[in-house]
């Protein structure tokens, strides 16, 4: 014996990038890039066979830009940890590059002196 019913069941809808992207928005850019690097790091650490063209093309990124993101995981301990944590507002004024460039310092001692100016010139830009 078979018996066969309709069942209204529809697939539910997803919520839109915009509404998922809402509250990303009101962290500094810095930050969410950061997040992304140490994402995509541990992507290729999970899969070594992965590329970053694949990522790039995953993320809509070019693989150019997406090399930029990915230097962010060479900064020092302590300056990732002020970007993930701290509320300071001089953090919403460092961009990529200048963070790219901080990191281009192999010594973390001399990476921390760099980001150190950095903030204080940032900082003394938001006072006025």
């Amino acid at each position: 014996m078979r018996s066969e019913f309709n069942i209204g069941i529809r697939q539910p809808r997803r919520p839109s990038r915009t509404v998922l992207n809402k509250g990303m928005k009101k962290e500094p850019v810095i930050r969410q890039y950061l997040v992304l690097a140490e994402q995509i790091k541990q992507v290729l650490e999970e899969n070594p066979k992965r590329s970053m063209r694949d990522i790039s093309k995953w993320l809509g990124y070019s693989p150019a830009r997406l090399s930029q993101i990915f230097k962010l995981t060479f900064l020092a301990t302590s300056i990732k940890e002020e970007i993930l944590l701290s509320d300071k507002k001089s953090i919403y004024s460092v961009t990529v590059t200048t963070a790219c460039n901080i990191a281009k310092e192999l010594l973390w001692d001399r990476q921390v002196g760099m980001w150190e100016r950095e903030q204080k010139s940032c900082s003394g830009a938001l006072k006025y």
